[in-house]
């Protein structure tokens, strides 16, 4: 039997009921009139509880004694459902794990570890010795869930001396491409704001986008792909998360010419055809890419002005970072070259003059060959560019909102991490947050160079 020495400063921050079990089992699958089965670990006092050290005493205990029968087998593979792309890639359904207990402290811990791989809470495990850390990350089956075990496992890591840099790994490789730095920036918070505007949208990834990224530019390095092609699609993925996951951008099939009637957008047939298979396909049920963001994006109500030319190298990459990822074939030496491409040729414009808005209910017109309001336009509060007739409107920030540094005021070309929205920033009379119609973007994402 294995010695556990257990650290009490450790787990003082649990004093947990004895009177429940903690197999982890999804919280699903409990009904509310099950029955709860008696804790086993120990009995009652005089008090009926038990310190948080007791019973993560005899947790390690029990996990050692199943360490002993797993001697000879290969240790790494157990670590396998916490640190593979399948930990990833089912990540909503370990958040979702729970002890099957009604034992507030053992929740509270799982909730704790749940919280800590999202990023928003401390390691519960913080302060155990490694060999108390390996019994727990290691214990495959036993009473800890898997975020539980991944968070004894980075904890583990934490304790590792860190490892010699690698100037091409694939981490550096995306911080490099994405920020133009050595160093990863903290995750910025939306929504725009014309304080944030200018801000480069790629700052506004999360934790789990970037490492989504980190892999997507490892594999097509590894693939021979233009590495444009993955930095044109974050560009995208970070317009989206900048504008409150594309909660701030109007749809683009609200409109009307000049001569007011109803305009709508629509990908390229080819173009079509691939979003729908994206979007009926099995692998989109797997896919670490956010299925939010593909079904905004594979709208054409939205992608059919922000995803200019990249629909076929998003369906490889959704099929790639799924379940279905190893029974892929190798890209094609189509993504060998990025190539731009010109708006026309990639959205279809269809004008239906059977609609069209009586003088009284046009937002705008032409008057001398200048676009400018209608009265109704500015009643309800629309800004407009003279040139080329596109309208924005504007939306009332958060109370909350932060105040992140701007560069509003810079020249244009001098302007740190500007990008294919800077031109959002340069209208007068900016308000706190702003709803943009798609249509800019036939303008601003000419601002994408490679």
């Amino acid at each position: 039997m294995l010695m556990v020495i257990i650290n009490p400063a450790a787990s003082s921050a649990y004093n947990p009921v004895a009177n429940s079990s903690v197999n982890a089992t999804p919280r699903s699958s409990v009904s509310p009139g099950d029955e709860v089965k008696p804790d086993t670990y120990g009995s009652a006092t005089d008090s009926g509880t038990f310190s948080s050290v007791s019973i993560l005493a005899q947790q390690l205990s029990e996990a050692a004694t199943r360490a002993e029968t797993r001697i000879g087998q290969n240790d790494t593979s157990l670590l396998d459902s916490i640190t593979g792309d399948q930990y990833l890639v089912n990540q909503a359904q370990h958040d979702a794990q729970v002890p099957s207990t009604d034992n507030p402290d053992l929740l509270a811990r799982a909730r704790q570890a749940t919280g800590f791989v999202n990023g928003s809470d401390t390691n519960p495990f913080k302060g155990l010795t490694r060999d108390q850390l390996q019994l727990i990350a290691h214990d495959d089956g036993g009473p800890f869930t898997l975020n539980e075990r991944r968070a004894a496992w980075e904890e583990l890591r934490s304790m590792e001396p860190p490892a010699p840099a690698k100037s091409n790994s694939h981490r550096d490789l995306m911080i490099s491409r994405l920020f133009g730095s050595n160093t990863e920036p903290p995750v910025a918070k939306p929504p725009f704001t014309y304080l944030n505007g200018t801000l480069n949208s790629n700052l506004f990834l999360n934790r789990e986008d970037r490492a989504l990224f980190a892999d997507m530019y490892a594999y097509a390095q590894e693939q021979g792909v233009d590495l444009v092609y993955v930095d044109a699609l974050a560009m995208t993925f970070g317009i989206y998360r900048h504008f409150s996951d594309g909660r701030q951008l109007l749809g683009g099939n609200t409109g009307y010419d000049a001569e007011r009637y109803r305009v709508t957008f629509d990908f390229k047939p080819e173009d079509a055809a691939i979003a729908s298979r994206v979007l009926n396909g099995s692998a989109i049920n797997s896919t670490r890419i956010d299925q939010g963001f593909l079904r905004y994006i594979l709208h054409p109500d939205h992608g059919a002005f922000m995803n200019i030319g990249g629909i076929p190298f998003l369906e490889k990459m959704v099929n790639k970072f799924s379940s279905e990822g190893d029974q892929q074939p190798p890209l094609g030496s189509e993504f060998a070259t990025y190539t731009r491409v010109r708006i026309e040729d990639h959205i279809v414009r269809t004008t239906d003059k059977s609609i069209r808005l009586p003088p009284s209910e046009a937002l705008s017109g032409i008057v001398n060959g200048v676009w400018g309001l209608t009265e109704k336009g500015k009643a309800a509060g629309y800004s407009i560019d003279p040139v080329t007739g596109l309208m924005s409107k504007p939306a009332k920030a958060p109370d909350d909102q932060a105040s992140p540094p701007s560069t509003l005021n810079a020249p244009v070309d001098t302007a740190p991490n500007r990008n294919a929205f800077d031109a959002l920033a340069d209208t007068r009379d900016q308000p706190t947050a702003r709803w943009i119609w798609p249509g800019h973007l036939f303008k601003l994402m000419r601002g994408f160079k490679p």
